[in-house]
C-alpha cells in the first residue's frame, strides 16, 4: 500500500511549505516527491503521483 502526504510546515521565512512524500508501506520506502510554497502546485505533484500508482496497479 502506498501513502501520498501533504504535510505544511512553517519555514524560517515564515512562509508555509508545502511537503509531498510518497511512503510504500509494504517496502518501507520514503522519499520527498517536492516542497513548495504553492499549494497548488504540491496538489498537483500529488495528483500526478498517484495517477502514476494507479497506471502501475492496472498495468499488473
Amino acid at each position: 500500500m502506498v501513502k501520498l502526504i501533504i504535510e505544511p510546515k512553517k519555514a524560517k521565512d515564515g512562509q508555509i511549505e508545502y511537503i509531498v512524500t510518497y511512503h510504500d508501506v509494504k517496502t518501507d520506502n520514503l522519499f520527498t516527491v517536492t516542497t513548495t510554497n504553492d499549494m497548488n502546485e504540491a496538489v498537483q505533484r500529488l495528483r500526478e503521483t498517484l495517477e502514476s500508482e494507479v497506471k502501475t496497479l492496472t498495468a499488473k
